[in-house]
């Protein structure tokens, strides 16, 4: 399925939950699909809001954000109380071993300003991960996750990101590890590499929405229409997307499953109140 074609997946409502194990923060339509694969039980709770089962149990809410920290920021100060605050999403590659489907979990996420300049790395909850998701068959790669102000189209553009230190870069895993760390509750950064360190993807910028990432269909076909040599990288990019979301669900249904790390998350979300 291309990047623009419609969600039509149907989740049934029911109540929601007051207090939650994990919030989970997307950024994407696709990205909350792999999330929502992952659990039982799922309900719409509100708009942009759904939850669902652990399994084991244990509740879990996701909130699909719309790209960007402005947006995740907002959508973290105001999601409910949880143990951990966690994202899930893809990313863009920084390192040249890193190819589209990959797994990244950030030991810790470094925020840069628009002139490259690194600020404070916030921490991300790590130990034992790649250990755990090796023993389960999934290469898991830990380390720093350089986090951006803007969408990093261009391989220059990931040079810069790379120069702070990250293995992939995304926009929204500092306002929610600033806001975990504003609850005292742990975060977790968990993403999936899109597009790879060479890949220049500036021709999606005239049809993508910057908000929700979704094409726009017309101004896509106004867009490939006549660039024929277009057609190749965007059919490219259409099944690095579908691999993206097919092994960040699987990994999501064994993260998420009856025998989940523990990642200091398991104790009770009550505690958050305190």
């Amino acid at each position: 399925m291309l990047p623009w074609l419609p969600d039509r997946s149907v989740y049934s409502s029911r109540s929601g939950i007051d207090t939650y194990d994990i919030a989970l923060f997307t950024a994407l339509r696709w990205e909350r699909r792999a999330v929502l694969g992952a659990l039982a039980d799922v309900g719409i709770c509100g708009p942009g809001r759904w939850d669902g089962r652990l399994g084991d149990g244990r509740a879990c809410l996701v909130i699909e954000t719309g790209i960007g920290a402005e947006r995740a920021g907002r959508a973290a100060a105001a999601a409910p109380v949880a143990g951990c605050f966690m994202t899930s999403g893809c990313a863009g590659a920084l390192v040249p071993w890193l190819h589209a489907g990959d797994l990244v979990a950030a030991d810790r996420v470094i925020p840069f300003d628009a002139a490259g300049r690194p600020g404070g790395a916030l921490a991300a909850e790590a130990d034992g991960l790649g250990a755990w998701a090796a023993a389960r068959g999934f290469r898991l790669h830990i380390g720093p996750l350089a986090v951006s102000q803007e969408i990093v189209w261009t391989p220059s553009a990931k040079a810069a990101a790379a120069a702070v230190g990250g293995l992939a870069v995304d926009m929204e895993s500092t306002a929610v590890a600033a806001a975990a760390r504003a609850r005292g509750v742990p975060f977790v950064g968990l993403r999936v590499v899109l597009d790879e360190v060479g890949e220049d993807l500036r021709f999606v910028t005239d049809f993508v929405d910057s908000a929700t990432g979704e094409a726009r269909v017309g101004r896509a076909l106004a867009t490939l229409a006549p660039r024929p040599w277009l057609w190749r990288r965007t059919v490219r990019l259409a099944r690095q997307r579908r691999t993206a979301e097919r092994r960040l669900g699987a990994f999501l249904a064994a993260f998420l499953g009856p025998d989940r790390p523990a990642l200091g998350i398991d104790a009770p979300a009550a505690a958050a109140l305190s």
